[in-house]
């Protein structure tokens, strides 16, 4: 379970790198973000990311995740992950200026 963590983040990592430089539509800067990214997961700053310290920084951010979405209490139900999940891209959209308040409609996607 680690290694498939340790690769769906450096995947996501790598693939953000590949937008690094470029902006896009909305003018982000993709170097920025990378170079900053890049540092919340370097633990100890050293300028490289080890296994041990992805596994970790994922770790705590899918405990966090999991706390928020399952209202504390241990258990994630359906509705519990549905609503979270809907509420994190509704915040997503709009951080990046995709939608307006209420257009995303509930069983959208």
């Amino acid at each position: 379970m680690k290694y498939a963590i340790a690769i769906v983040a450096a995947t996501a990592i790598a693939a953000t790198a590949a937008f690094a430089g470029e902006k896009g539509d909305k003018g982000i800067d993709w170097n920025a973000k990378v170079e900053s990214h890049f540092k919340e997961v370097d633990a100890n700053d050293d300028g490289s990311v080890t296994e041990a310290e992805l596994v970790d920084y994922m770790t705590a951010k899918a405990k966090k995740e999991f706390a928020e979405a399952s209202g504390g209490d241990g258990a994630l139900t359906l509705e519990e992950a549905k609503a979270h999940h809907k509420g994190k891209h509704e915040a997503m959209m709009k951080e990046h200026g995709k939608m307006e308040h209420g257009e995303h409609k509930s069983g959208d996607h």
